[in-house]
């Protein structure tokens, strides 16, 4: 823990010292700004959440949403996301039901200038819980180097359903696919 502590206030020293910014452009070219190293996000979502798993089986959870961040100088970056979880079928988590969530979320990265870099795999505890109205929320981060990704959400269930474990969480690009949710079948 000690040397972590002093990782990131080198880096942060580092930050503060080296102010360089990066051009960073949108997927589709039609603008481009410029970055800082240390971006704060704002996360917007709704999804579901189905399955039957203890410790095998499968629970998986999609939401799309938006992803909006700021840097501290100011740079305005957003983009339409994808949210799943539930790839593995073993795993440490515990999962039954169907949830259907509104959720919101915040995340910091650290150490980056490229707001791209907070699409990717994190590591995630969540745990939802519902019987036609609930609550849920999850805690994720992503760690590689030099850069450190901390995200965490809250959400609104609705539906029949509990769930709770460590997963992998994937972000990605939504890439243009429906926003509204699955229906259950």
């Amino acid at each position: 823990m000690k040397k972590l502590l002093v990782i990131m206030a080198v880096g942060l020293a580092g930050v503060w010292a080296n102010a360089e910014t990066t051009d960073v452009s949108t997927m589709n070219g039609d603008m481009s700004m410029q970055g800082g190293r240390t971006w704060v996000c704002g996360l917007h979502f709704k999804g579901v959440s189905k399955g039957i798993k203890i410790i095998a089986g499968k629970f998986k959870t999609t939401a799309y949403g938006t992803m909006k961040c700021t840097s501290f100088n100011g740079t305005k970056w957003s983009r339409p996301v994808k949210i799943t979880m539930g790839a593995k079928c073993i795993g440490p988590q515990v999962g039954l039901g169907w949830l259907k969530f509104h959720g919101v979320g915040g995340e910091i990265s650290l150490f980056n200038s490229d707001p791209d870099v907070m699409l990717g795999k994190y590591l995630a505890v969540n745990g939802d819980a519902a019987v036609i109205i609930g609550a849920g929320s999850f805690r994720a981060v992503k760690v590689g180097w030099p850069q450190l990704a901390m995200n965490m959400s809250i959400k609104l269930d609705k539906g029949l359903g509990v769930t709770v474990g460590l997963d992998h969480l994937y972000i990605s690009e939504n890439g243009g696919e429906v926003i509204e949710p699955p229906t259950p079948h």
